[in-house]
């Protein structure tokens, strides 16, 4: 039996005892009636005090406190301090005192008390009863009038009369306390010549005094005392535990789809999952109801979400059409931008259809299952048929149950970081758009104009076609860097110590975007220039690409000082390591391509101590500085001069 079936049982036995104890429905009007009957009572979970219900006050039980002394005899007032007496004594409810002349009185007074005893004297007739109100037959006892303690005969009619201050005679004690009626109008309540409330509701103040101090009365009727105890004491903790198994059975039923929180197994915990394993038509029933389950869930799920997933969904219609291979680019680059493509598909796109077809193909199957038993049912070799059919391989339910929660587990958690990282998804997408038909212009309108710009020069194909590839190559490193920012942006912050306005995957892709435009705004405006002025020069051409490699490095030194502050806002030490994984081969760009170009050149009048030293630039590990600020800004400042150095020694050396 699954939790919930265990629960569940517990929770009807509960309802049957409470049921049970709420009997025909006037077992309240029994009580109020006994009530009505009675005026003292012992209470059952106090056994050290009596209750009066004609004014709510309590007294000492005298079954169990002293009283007096040992011998019967009162106590001396000289002999024991009467307050300490009462305080030191534990009568399980707060405020004991001597009571007043009047509390005493009206207590004894009906001789109704449970400690009244008749008093006899002895005359001339014999013994005979005399008139008192005497407790256990002791004549003397102890109460306040006036704000002084006095001795009360209780040979003596009246609250008043018969009291003394003889030293000599000796007092029993009977303590009292108005805890239960401190602040109210109890006493008024209660009273029968109050014209307000009716006999019924004065009887209900008084049981409403009992339950709400959880006092536990004894009934003359031991049956009512039964039936109170069961109303008021057995069934408000028949209740209590109800109340626990509803929470803990709402618990159970209660599945949140609405985040990556989503427990299936709380959902799971209906499903007998050993009976449905064993039962080929309990299998298949319990499949279309969790399908059916799931489904309803995923509806009233989009429709809470509907704004944010339509929102996105409107802007994923953008990355839906099939990447068609473009002729200007290359066979690489067409591939990189298709990549692209389908990373944006797969990751940006929000709609639960996809979800609602695979819960659906989950319940045909099954639906094609109880087709299959149906018409089996029907054919004259049916135990053999349901036996092949019993025998066929199919997932545990409990597995199938993992697998489509997987499924939505997965949709709910990405629509959950779209809608807390809404900006970020929205310039994502907007980065993908712009960054693919702004590298189409580039391999396009950007090499029409370098070639018509050139040719007004005179300057021939040869040479600007060079030019293009080696911008071309800077343009597809560049690119192959957009995509791993994203995907580190999607895998969750990187928390700053300072607060920034934008996500650090942000900042990247914008320093990104202007080292691009800078690199784009170089070979536009500046190549043809540096060509120019060394076109006719002997070893001009040398002269040229070191110049040029020199203008683009300091593009890479603007970089790097841009990613510094960044690096160093970042307040995880792996978030530093991989931004500069990340940007480490575009900082080396330039060094590979002069280090390439000589080698390719053999050109020999550069020494190989400079040629060391250059490839040694490559070497400098910046990772051991990541966690000082200054000191990494120190060594890009040496790496930077280092290379305009070896440039210029480099030039030096041609030029001999």
């Amino acid at each position: 039996m699954s939790d919930l079936a265990t629960l569940t049982a517990q929770r009807d036995g509960l309802l049957k005892k409470i049921r049970e104890i709420e009997g025909s429905g006037n077992d309240v009007e029994k009580i109020l009636e006994a009530i009505k009957n009675q005026r003292w009572y012992f209470i059952k979970n106090k056994p050290k005090i009596l209750f009066d219900k004609n004014t709510g006050l309590i007294w000492a039980n005298l079954n169990t406190f002293n009283y007096a002394k040992k011998d019967g005899e009162g106590y001396q007032f000289y002999e024991v301090d009467v307050d300490d007496l009462i305080k030191n004594y534990l009568f399980g409810v707060d405020g004991f005192r001597v009571p007043t002349c009047y509390e005493l009185w009206q207590a004894v007074a009906d001789k109704t008390i449970p400690f009244h005893e008749d008093h006899y004297g002895v005359t001339l007739m014999g013994r005979v009863r005399m008139e008192s109100w005497r407790l256990f037959a002791i004549q003397y006892w102890t109460c306040e009038y006036n704000g002084y303690k006095r001795k009360k005969d209780l040979d003596e009619k009246g609250a008043t009369r018969g009291l003394t201050d003889n030293e000599l005679i000796p007092a029993a004690i009977f303590p009292c306390s108005d805890y239960l009626i401190q602040n109210s109008d109890y006493q008024e309540k209660v009273n029968p010549d109050n014209p307000v409330y009716t006999e019924k509701e004065r009887l209900q103040f008084t049981l409403d005094l009992f339950t709400q101090n959880e006092l536990l009365p004894i009934f003359n009727d031991e049956a009512i005392t039964e039936l109170y105890k069961k109303l008021y004491f057995e069934k408000p903790k028949l209740v209590e535990q109800l109340q626990e198994l509803e929470n803990q059975i709402k618990q159970l039923q209660t599945v949140t789809l609405l985040s990556s929180d989503f427990d299936y197994t709380a959902l799971l915990a209906k499903y007998d999952i050993k009976a449905i394993d064993a039962s080929l038509i309990k299998y298949y029933q319990a499949v279309q109801q969790w399908c059916r389950e799931l489904m309803e869930k995923v509806d009233s799920y989009e429709e809470q979400k509907a704004s944010v997933i339509k929102d996105f969904n409107l802007i994923s219609l953008k990355l839906s059409k099939k990447y068609e291979a473009d002729t200007n680019l290359t066979e690489a680059e067409n591939t990189l931008l298709c990549d692209r493509q389908h990373f944006f598909q797969k990751n940006f796109s929000l709609g639960m259809n996809i979800v609602k077809t695979k819960l659906l193909a989950v319940k045909k199957q099954a639906d094609a299952l109880e087709y299959r038993i149906d018409e089996i049912d029907e054919g004259e070799n049916s135990l053999r048929e349901l036996a092949e059919l019993e025998q066929e391989k199919r997932a545990s339910f409990a597995f199938l149950a993992e697998n489509t929660a997987k499924i939505i587990k997965n949709a709910l958690r990405k629509i959950e970081y779209f809608e807390a990282n809404h900006t970020f998804v929205m310039n994502a997408i907007n980065i993908w758009e712009n960054w693919t038909e702004g590298y189409r212009v580039f391999k396009t309108t950007y090499k029409e104009d370098m070639k018509h710009d050139c040719e007004d020069d005179g300057i021939e194909e040869e040479i600007w076609s060079d030019w293009y590839q080696d911008w071309q190559q800077l343009r597809y490193a560049i690119e192959l860097k957009m995509q791993p920012v994203i995907e580190r942006g999607l895998r969750g912050s990187m928390p700053t110590n300072k607060e920034v306005k934008t996500s650090v995957p942000e900042q990247l892709i914008h320093i990104l975007d202007d080292y691009k435009k800078q690199i784009d705004k170089f070979y536009k405006e500046e190549r043809k220039g540096i060509y120019q002025k060394f076109a006719f020069q002997a070893g001009g051409d040398l002269q040229e690409k070191f110049e040029t490699e020199s203008s683009l490095y300091k593009f890479v030194a603007m970089l790097q000082s841009e990613l510094q502050d960044i690096i160093f806002n970042c307040k995880n030490a792996e978030d530093r390591v991989w931004i500069l994984n990340w940007a480490n081969s575009l900082l080396d760009m330039q060094i590979d391509e002069v280090l390439k170009f000589v080698a390719n050149n053999d050109l020999q009048k550069i020494s190989h101590t400079i040629l060391d030293e250059f490839a040694a630039l490559k070497q400098k590990n910046y990772d051991i500085y990541l966690a000082d600020a200054k000191a990494y800004s120190e060594e890009k400042a040496r790496r930077e001069k280092a290379y305009n150095s070896l440039i210029f020694k480099m030039r030096k050396d041609l030029a001999k």
